[in-house]
């Protein structure tokens, strides 16, 4: 049974509908009642009867949905059942629509509810907690950072910490400076070849190793008497491999005089500092007098030492002459020098002469043959120098 509502309609009719899942229905009575209208003579309003067709069940499912505030076009009742008279009174029922309503928000975000959930707890525990506890909540008090100082001094920090930045050097700088204070003779960077890398003048000047007398040594015949009197200035097998290379037929007086220029700085790297402040019987007088005062020039600094100033030779200046040593080997040697009968000479041991090597811009490299039980250094273009750390550790 369905009914349809009039469009428009002020008494619409009173529908009932039935799931069809209800059991009984077939069985179910039916009963239509018709609301009375008054007495014509009662002068109220004559409208259309309104109708209800309803059945009692056992059980009755309503399913509905809300509906806009006016017109409706179905009304819901509710029927009183009275017994004794055998009669119901139906009552409208209007329909209440629920709307969710906030009252107030809460004053904090979600991230300060900690902080105010803090803030009565201190307040209780100043009020009501123990005299620790209330020391406690003083200290924390005091410990408290202001925000608002802070904002004050964040101008104020940025400032210095710009003016500290700009005095700072750059990682450029720091490279640029390593390099000037590396321990090594002037370098030529941009080098094709390992014989534009050093200049010997830098090292020993032309002036200097032609001071040097070397007649005594052109008229030695024996390799034995040669290696007496080389040792006589100091012990090196490398110089002496060298001078016997150049003797052989007509003697290389120049390259005799570079040899030997090498052997007194291997001599004045054995100096201690009494040595160059002694006058008398200092062993500074086998030197030739020339290369001695480059040497010390060079190779020394001055230092106020007991209220009067005097030369001393510090361990970075010994470093230093190593290496202008090993430079003047590669230079003379075909730019590859044995570091294990070099670091023999200079009382190296493997790892330091190595060292040594690698800040020259050589590379290391074990010998073949013959040379199997040595190890050799070769000075290879471009210049690639050891990276240092510029981490303080």
């Amino acid at each position: 049974m369905k009914f349809k509502a009039i469009k428009g309609s002020e008494n619409p009719p009173f529908c009932a509908s039935f799931a069809d899942e209800l059991n009984g229905l077939n069985n179910a009575h039916f009963h239509s009642f018709v609301q009375a209208l008054p007495p014509a003579s009662s002068g109220l309003p004559q409208g259309n009867a309104g109708r209800i067709v309803v059945a009692g069940l056992d059980r009755v499912e309503v399913r509905a949905e809300t509906q806009e505030a006016a017109p409706p076009l179905v009304k819901y009742v509710v029927g009183v059942v009275d017994k004794s008279k055998g009669t119901i009174k139906f009552c409208q029922a209007p329909q209440i629509l629920f709307k969710t309503i906030v009252k107030s928000r809460s004053q904090f975000k979600p991230s300060l509810l900690g902080a105010k959930s803090t803030l009565a707890r201190n307040a209780l525990g100043e009020t009501f907690g123990t005299i620790k506890r209330k020391q406690a909540i003083k200290a924390t008090e005091r410990n408290k950072v202001k925000m608002d100082s802070l904002m004050d001094a964040e101008q104020v920090i940025k400032n210095a910490i710009d003016d500290t930045s700009a005095l700072v050097p750059t990682l450029e700088d720091l490279k640029e400076e390593q390099e000037a204070n590396r321990l090594i003779p002037p370098f030529n960077m941009a080098a094709t070849s390992p014989a534009d890398v050093y200049d010997l003048e830098s090292i020993m000047s032309h002036s200097d190793y032609t001071s040097i007398d070397v007649s005594k040594l052109t008229q030695i015949k024996f390799k034995e008497d040669l290696q007496q009197e080389l040792n006589s200035v100091f012990p090196s097998n490398w110089v002496l491999v060298q001078t016997v290379g150049c003797m052989g037929g007509k003697a290389d007086i120049t390259r005799l005089q570079q040899i030997m220029y090498i052997l007194y700085m291997m001599k004045f790297l054995s100096f201690r500092d009494s040595a160059l402040s002694k006058k008398k019987g200092s062993p500074m007088s086998d030197l030739p007098p020339q290369v001695a005062a480059s040497l010390i020039e060079m190779f020394t600094v001055e230092q106020i030492s007991r209220g009067r100033m005097q030369r001393v030779f510090p361990d970075r200046m010994k470093d230093k002459l190593k290496s202008y040593i090993l430079a003047a080997c590669l230079i003379l040697d075909g730019f590859r020098i044995d570091m294990t009968m070099l670091g023999r000479d200079l009382g190296l041991t493997g790892p330091k002469m190595s060292t040594y090597c690698r800040e020259l811009g050589c590379v290391t490299d074990a010998g073949k043959g013959a040379d199997k039980d040595s190890r050799f250094a070769v000075l290879k273009t471009p210049l690639k120098f050891p990276v240092k750390s510029l981490v303080r550790r």
